[in-house]
This record gives C-alpha cells, sequence and structure tokens, in this order.
C-alpha cells in the first residue's frame, strides 16, 4: 500500500482536488503543506487505529525476569497490549502492569505474546498490509471531518469506515451444509 495513493483517495472523498495534485510535491503553498500534515497525521490515526484494535500485529519474545519485573523498554517494539504470558513449557501465568512494568511472579523466563503499536507512516511510505487502501481511505476521511469540525460528514465516513472493517475483519470460510436427503 503507497501512502500517496490512499491520501488522494482520501482527497477524492473529501473533495479536496486542489490538494489531490499537491501530494508528494515540494512545490506545496504554507496552506496546503498546513492541510496535508493534518491529512498526513488523520491517516496515521486511522492506521494506528485498524493495527491495534481490529487487525493487531502480534510479536512473541522471551524475556529473562528479574525481581519479578518485565520492563516496557526491553520489548523490541512499542508495546499496546499484552495478549498471554507464558512459562517455557506453555503455561499460561497470571500478570500485572504497574508503571514501566509487566509484573510476573515466580518464573525466572517466560514468552510474551503482545501487540506492537505501529510506526508512524509519512508521505512517499509504502507499508504491507492486508487490508485494502479504501478502508484506511475512509478511516483518514473520517478523521479529519471530525478535526474539521464537519460532524455530519464524519458519521458518514464513521459508517462507510467501520462497515468496511467489520466486512473485512469477520470470518471469512467456506459455510458448507449438511446433506440432505429428500425423501418422498
Amino acid at each position: 500500500m503507497k501512502i500517496n495513493e490512499v491520501l488522494s483517495l482520501s482527497c477524492d472523498f473529501l473533495g479536496l482536488s486542489e490538494l489531490k495534485s499537491q501530494i508528494g510535491s515540494e512545490e506545496a503553498g504554507p496552506i496546503e503543506k498546513s492541510k496535508l500534515e493534518l491529512l498526513l497525521r488523520c491517516l496515521n490515526l486511522a492506521y494506528e487505529e485498524i493495527l491495534t484494535e481490529y487487525l493487531p500485529i502480534l510479536e512473541t519474545e522471551t524475556f529473562a525476569v528479574k525481581g519479578g519485573k518485565i520492563s516496557f523498554s526491553d520489548f523490541s517494539h512499542p508495546i499496546s497490549g499484552v495478549v498471554s504470558v507464558k512459562n517455557l513449557d506453555g503455561g499460561r501465568l497470571p500478570y500485572t502492569f504497574s508503571p514501566g512494568y509487566l509484573m510476573v511472579e515466580k518464573e525466572k523466563n517466560v514468552q510474551v505474546t503482545y501487540q506492537i503499536m505501529p510506526d508512524k507512516v509519512n508521505f512517499g511510505d509504502e507499508v504491507q498490509v492486508i487490508f485494502p487502501d479504501r478502508l484506511l481511505a475512509y478511516g483518514t476521511a473520517r478523521e479529519y471531518l471530525i478535526m474539521e469540525g464537519l460532524d455530519d460528514g464524519a458519521l458518514v465516513y464513521e459508517k462507510r469506515f467501520k462497515d468496511s472493517l467489520i466486512t473485512f475483519v469477520r470470518k471469512k470460510s467456506l459455510v458448507s451444509l449438511p446433506r440432505r436427503n429428500w425423501m418422498l
């Protein structure tokens, strides 16, 4: 997914054709630059929402527990949530959060599966995701309209965004019905 293409699609949704032509341009004026920065900030908000609340990116790491604590700074990626904490035999362990730490009792080494915070994206970036450009463009348009104080328009894109998300994340599997025997 190319970020500039998503921003361009968002501009189409928002009717910002003059801004669309300035995406990725070094010749944009101060007003256009300001609006483009706002649009990029809105894209990052929608991107983070999708990848933290609906399609989380999971990472599993093994940690040596010191004093019953694992510092959040020890994680390879910024953390947005913990899915599970297990001992090395695969048994689930209780854990609690405290400021800056994950507290785990009675274990020396643990495996933590956690959700990571996605990196911020910039103009010209390309990201590997499994959802369509349109979904992120809907979320970007929604955030932009909210920030501009256009609540009625934001509600329209909120519905489009959520409907697309629900359709995308629902379980897509083949439904097979039992064979029927038609006896007369």
